[in-house]
C-alpha cells in the first residue's frame, strides 16, 4: 500500500509540477510529503529504527525477499528524519533570529542559489529540473534529496512484489476491485 501511495503521490506531483498556475501551490508540497511519508514507511518495514529481534530479522528478511540492495535509495533515513523533527528546525530558527523562510519551488538550482542566503532558514526547496528536494538538517547544513532514484527504486520495488504475490505467496487475498467484477 505504501509503495503505491507513494507512486500515486510522485506521479501528482509531476503534474503540479507541469502545470504554471499550480507549481507554486501548497498542494505540491501536500504530494511530496506523501510521497516522502509513504517512501519513509517503506524503508522503516525495510530498515527498522533501532533494529532488534522481530524488527531486525523482518527487515533482513524482506529486504532479502525483495532483493532490496544495502545502499537502495529507498532506505536512506535523511528525509524521513527531516519531515520528522521540523519542530526542531523551527526552534532553530527563532533562537536565531531568522525572519526569512524559504519555501518553493525553481525551475533549476541557478535560480535556488541566486534566492538562497546565509539569513534565510530553507523549509523546503523543490530544483525541478533535477528533481532535488533541500531543506536542513538538525544542525542547520543544507540536506538534498534526490527524489527520482527513490521513485524508480519504489517502482522496481512494486514490480518485485507484485510478482512474488502471483507466483509465490501462500496467502489468498480478498480485494474488493476483484470482488467487483465477480459479484452474483
Amino acid at each position: 500500500m505504501h509503495v503505491s501511495s507513494a507512486l500515486v503521490s510522485y506521479s501528482q506531483l509531476l503534474r503540479l509540477l507541469s502545470d504554471g498556475k499550480e507549481r507554486q501551490s501548497r498542494n505540491v508540497w501536500f504530494v511530496l510529503l506523501s510521497f516522502l511519508t509513504h517512501a519513509a514507511m517503506v524503508s522503516k518495514l525495510l530498515d527498522p529504527i533501532r533494529p532488534e529481534g522481530a524488527k531486525e530479522d523482518r527487515g533482513t528478511a524482506l529486504r532479502k525477499h525483495l532483493e532490496v540492495e544495502d545502499g537502495s535509495a529507498i532506505l536512506s533515513r535523511a528525509a524521513r528524519d527531516n519531515l520528522e523533527h521540523i519542530d526542531e528546525r523551527i526552534d532553530r530558527w527563532t533562537k536565531r533570529g531568522l525572519t526569512s523562510v524559504l519555501e518553493m519551488v525553481f525551475e533549476d538550482r541557478a535560480g535556488f542559489e541566486f534566492i538562497a542566503h546565509e539569513d534565510a532558514a530553507i523549509r523546503r526547496v523543490l530544483i525541478q529540473d533535477e528533481m532535488i528536494f533541500i531543506s536542513e538538517d538538525r544542525n542547520g547544513n543544507r540536506l538534498e534529496t534526490a527524489l527520482t532514484p527513490i521513485y524508480g527504486a519504489l517502482k522496481d520495488l512494486k514490480a518485485r512484489c507484485e510478482h512474488k504475490l502471483a507466483t509465490e505467496s501462500p496467502y489468498n487475498y480478498l480485494l474488493a476491485q476483484a470482488l467487483r467484477g465477480n459479484a452474483r
